[in-house]
């Protein structure tokens, strides 16, 4: 099934760390889909642009996911514009400790990694969780790693955090439940984005060859299941982790 085939109209739906890489590819294919959308991300002239170029149905509103306030204002916001919220990507996400060792990583590092890959989901989703549970049937999709499932050395903070976004999903998919709000996250494969261009060729070669799908991932690849999660149709859904990554990790 491609993204063109889930139909999602009139879902409003924020996606955090929406100006590039795999949030803009959500919202591009949200908009495909038919939903309303509120990309947020720190990378301002960017996210107005995408704005811009995606129409009437996205609007841009900065947030910073270290920022707590930033963070409960710019949930609220994005449920105002659209007159309310069916959907939320926690998509934001930052490395940071690509390619050091464990003992190489700054303790300033680890805590900016956690503070935005693991605390600003958390917040994010206290924030949406009054207009997600309004809309009857609200959704959250948390983007994890597949990196913390085969345990990705010299990555040691970003795979903690994304080992957290994981635990945290089923915690949350248990307490939101019984508001009609499924939590669901995906464990996407290294995928060709600007995010990692870092990462070195032996890494990308190391993947390919592990791949039932012997070939590079790409950000079509992680799209339609995203959406998937975000229908009504996945209702009965929650407190999974889905690998998004050709055969790499198999559950």
């Amino acid at each position: 099934m491609s993204a063109s085939e889930i139909n999602l109209h009139d879902r409003r739906v924020l996606v955090t760390g929406g100006a590039r890489g795999l949030g803009e590819a959500f919202a591009r294919a949200l908009v495909q889909s038919g939903a309303r959308v509120v990309i947020s991300d720190v990378l301002h002239e960017r996210g107005q642009a995408l704005a811009a170029e995606l129409g009437p149905c996205v609007h841009y509103l900065p947030m910073d996911m270290c920022d707590t306030q930033a963070v409960q204002t710019g949930v609220d916001a994005a449920a105002h514009h659209w007159g309310g919220l069916d959907g939320l990507v926690n998509n934001a996400a930052i490395t940071n400790s690509g390619g050091k060792d464990m003992h190489e990583i700054s303790v300033d590092t680890w805590d900016q990694v956690m503070a935005v890959n693991v605390r600003g989901p958390w917040l994010a989703s206290v924030a949406a969780q009054k207009h997600l549970a309004a809309s009857g049937s609200g959704r959250i999709v948390n983007v994890a790693s597949d990196t913390a499932l085969w345990g990705a050395p010299r990555l040691m903070a970003y795979v903690a955090s994304k080992g957290a976004v994981m635990s945290m999903t089923r915690s949350m998919a248990r307490e939101l439940g019984p508001q009609g709000i499924t939590v669901n996250a995906i464990a996407p494969g290294l995928t060709l984005v600007e995010a990692t261009a870092y990462v070195p060729e032996a890494r990308h070669q190391y993947y390919q060859q592990g791949r039932a799908i012997s070939r590079a991932q790409v950000p079509d690849d992680v799209t339609a299941t995203v959406l998937f999660l975000l229908s009504r149709g996945s209702g009965y859904v929650t407190g999974q982790v889905l690998p998004v990554n050709g055969g790499f990790v198999m559950n």
